[in-house]
């Protein structure tokens, strides 16, 4: 297969300004070049690249070492389908995976993902006994770290139906996420508690506030999803470029214990969610698929189950999803 490579990278942060780095790679390898040259030209790519951006958020915006992780998590994921897709080339003739004469492909697939939160902004009330209504102000939270099995590990799953003569699908997408606020940090209170006014920093410990939605945060999800075809097809397999949007309820599970009062909820359906999602998909043989995508979602939680009260929360959320399944022409 002749594959070239010709990438320019041109970063300019501000108006006006002279750009601070230029990229330009020009290589088109001959018929005899291996694969693996042409992968340590991206490798290149990806990391100079990489690296610029990253010094530039550094010296503009101490605020972002979780976007660090989240990039290089992109990168090494993106990187680890090109090299499955590039190890497997084959001088075949081309054939596609999903005969011309099936209307469309049924599939399913499941998996594991990570997921990153932006700081929130917590709000609880209760009516009842003993009243508060607060506001506890940009909370930080974090995952339970993918797929891990002293509990329910977090995981996704899809089915859907992909429309071979309209060339889009539609999918039910269920991710299982985790969420807990972290212990420990001090944030801004402001409310009431009693009779008491609060406005102040106040440090986060189990005894005064602990949220968890460990059984689950939960994005049900439909999606509208559209394949495209980067790579010749081959006897083995096909890479496409996946790109879904979609819009669902969330359906949490939450712990929770406020002022020294617990609560283990059930399964309630507290608001809504919105995403978009975008990766690779490697067709393995006919019947056979892997996908590795990122995922960017707002997430409404707007009535949350407390002990005698209820709370709202909103975040941002950037999620890495890897699945594999099955699929079947019909």
């Amino acid at each position: 297969m002749n594959v070239g490579l010709v990438a320019t990278l041109v970063i300019r942060f501000h108006p006006g300004s002279q750009p601070i780095k230029r990229i330009r790679i020009i290589k088109t390898p001959s018929p005899r070049q291996k694969p693996s040259r042409i992968l340590r030209n991206f490798l290149l790519l990806q990391r100079t690249s990489a690296n610029t951006v990253l010094r530039y958020l550094q010296a503009t915006n101490p605020l972002l070492p979780v976007l660090r992780a989240i990039l290089f998590v992109m990168i090494k994921s993106l990187i680890l389908v090109i090299i499955i897709a590039l190890s497997f080339e084959v001088q075949a003739q081309p054939v596609q995976p999903v005969a011309k004469n099936n209307k469309g492909v049924f599939y399913f697939a499941v998996g594991s993902h990570r997921i990153f939160y932006t700081p929130s902004t917590i709000h609880v009330i209760r009516s009842s006994d003993s009243f508060f209504d607060f506001t506890l102000i940009k909370v930080k939270g974090q995952d339970e770290g993918g797929l891990k099995f002293d509990e329910a590990p977090q995981f996704s799953y899809t089915i859907g139906y992909y429309f071979t003569n309209g060339k889009l699908g539609i999918e039910y997408q269920y991710d299982h996420i985790k969420y807990f606020v972290r212990q420990n940090q001090v944030v801004r209170v402001k409310g009431t508690i009693g009779s008491e006014q609060l406005d102040q920093d106040t440090l986060i410990n189990p005894d005064f506030f602990q949220l968890e939605h460990s059984d689950g945060g939960n994005y049900a999800m439909i999606n509208l999803v559209k394949w495209i075809s980067i790579t010749r097809s081959t006897k083995t397999m096909t890479l496409d470029l996946m790109l879904k949007a979609g819009i669902g309820l969330v359906n949490p599970k939450t712990n929770s214990t406020v002022l020294g009062n617990h609560r283990d909820d059930k399964y309630h359906i507290s608001g809504f969610v919105v995403g978009l999602e975008s990766g690779l998909r490697l067709h393995i043989g006919k019947y056979f698929f892997a996908t590795g995508s990122f995922k960017g979602a707002w997430a409404n939680y707007n009535h949350f189950l407390i002990w005698n009260g209820y709370g709202k929360q909103q975040w941002f959320s950037g999620q890495f999803n890897y699945l594999v399944g099955c699929q079947f022409p019909l």
